[in-house]
């Protein structure tokens, strides 16, 4: 199963997202926050916030699933 989510922004370029440390996952202000396991956060400014949050729950799903 995919464990990286990849994401790429037009100012800092691709970043990459080890799916088994992501512990939240909200939308705050139009962007997407990530909260990692070490209790560390990443905001990501993304065009369609909900679009992106189905995404990455589908990859997490999948992950667990298998």
């Amino acid at each position: 199963m995919k464990a990286i989510f990849t994401y790429e922004d037009e100012h800092l370029g691709k970043s990459y997202i080890v799916i088994p440390k992501i512990r939240e996952i909200a939308k705050a202000l139009g962007n997407l926050v990530i909260t990692f396991d070490n209790g560390d956060k990443r905001t990501l400014a993304v065009d369609d916030p909900n679009a992106t949050i189905k995404e990455m729950l589908e990859v997490i799903e999948n992950f667990y699933r298998a």
